[in-house]
């Protein structure tokens, strides 16, 4: 029998010889599945059971479970309450929108007409610099002081702007100064209690004079003698008033010697109005105080 098992071996180790000078190499068996190592225990695959599912990502679990318990829970304790608060979040920031877009359209119109208001003038007194009109209105100043025969000498336009970083700039203010006067002087005698108010008066019209007093042998002024050019500087200020929407007109003496303050509309800067003030400035007929009244 050992001898049969050895011819056999011998046999069969000839044949694999020659196989593998014909076939190559054989095939190499993997042989059955190798055993997965697991902390717990050693478990075999089961072959003929697809593999498993990959675990979901963590989180998106969480918030899948989150969501369907959202979804299962009463609408009163679930969302009502914020959904609610949401709605109303939505509201009050649609009403603060239209809020600021309203506001903002109505700065930009008052912004328009004060920019307008200061081209339209800007160029009425440039013409006006050139063609140097008189003035036919005469002014009378305290104790009967009058200032006639006058015409125009000059004038200028100028604005500002609303500081700000935002390149939408808006007009703050606008303002125009005037100077009309005749080529002649005027004088006025004045006792000791007539000088200081008088003094006063000349100082706060911003007209410019030279006195001269006379003393008695106790040294004390017993009359002054006034003399001052028959020159009146004027101008008004027209300012934005962006809170209130509406403007602000400050005049110094146009028409009379003074301030006068009047409140406009921005609807009321139109040709027509800034005509009549051109003109109540030039001393000649206007309806501009039938139109507008006095706040000061």
């Amino acid at each position: 029998m050992a001898g049969s098992t050895k011819q056999d071996m011998r046999t069969q180790l000839l044949d694999d010889i020659e196989d593998f000078s014909r076939n190559g190499p054989p095939l190499r068996d993997e042989g059955p599945a190798k055993p997965i190592f697991t902390r717990d225990k050693l478990s075999f695959p089961d072959l003929n059971q697809p593999p498993p599912a990959q675990k979901k990502n963590v989180a998106k679990t969480v918030a899948e479970r989150a969501a369907g318990l959202t979804h299962t829970l009463p609408e009163e304790t679930a969302g009502n309450l914020l959904n609610r608060l949401k709605q109303q979040a939505q509201n009050v920031q649609r009403s603060t929108n239209r809020r600021d877009a309203d506001h903002e359209m109505r700065a930009f119109q008052l912004s328009a007409s004060l920019g307008a208001a200061f081209h339209y003038l800007n160029d009425l007194i440039k013409q006006l610099n050139i063609i140097k009109p008189a003035v036919p209105k005469e002014f009378v100043f305290a104790g009967n002081i009058v200032f006639s025969g006058m015409t125009w000498v000059e004038g200028a336009a100028d604005f500002r702007m609303l500081p700000t970083a935002s390149e939408d700039r808006l007009f703050e203010t606008m303002t125009a100064r005037v100077r009309i006067s005749a080529p002649r002087q005027i004088a006025v005698e004045r006792d000791t209690l007539g000088v200081e108010p008088l003094r006063k008066m000349l100082y706060d019209a911003s007209i410019g004079f030279q006195l001269e007093e006379r003393k008695n042998k106790r040294n004390l002024t017993e009359s002054g003698c006034f003399t001052f050019p028959c020159e009146i500087k004027a101008g008004f200020l027209i300012k934005a008033d962006y809170e209130a929407y509406d403007l602000v007109l400050r005049t110094r003496n146009i028409d009379r010697f003074g301030m006068m303050e009047f409140r406009l509309q921005a609807g009321d800067l139109t040709h027509e109005m800034l005509d009549e003030l051109a003109q109540m400035m030039l001393g000649q007929p206007s309806r501009f105080l039938k139109r507008f009244r006095r706040s000061a």
